[in-house]
């Protein structure tokens, strides 16, 4: 086995101490947390199988309702600063 030595924050040590269990090496930390970590994304990774005309749609509908929404957030802080002054 091939040991490597890592120089590491005083914080970030004790938040990796605080993930140990038992016995549990940081070595086996780590790996634990990288495996969990490559599990989760690869759960979701490819669960959105959508056609290139559906992507466009949705694209679209987002860039509409954020200007509405950027629309909308404007109006608001102009009121709001109206009724402070």
């Amino acid at each position: 086995m091939v040991i490597k030595s890592l120089t590491i924050t005083s914080e970030a040590y004790d938040a990796l101490k605080s993930l140990k269990h038992g016995n549990e090496s940081f070595s086996e930390v780590i790996i634990k947390m990288s495996k969990e970590k490559i599990g989760l994304s690869a759960k979701y990774f490819g669960s959105f199988k959508l056609k290139k005309e559906d992507v466009i749609l949705w694209k679209n509908k987002i860039i509409k309702n954020r200007a509405i929404i950027e629309k909308e957030f404007n109006y608001k802080k102009k009121n709001v600063g109206e009724k402070f002054k």
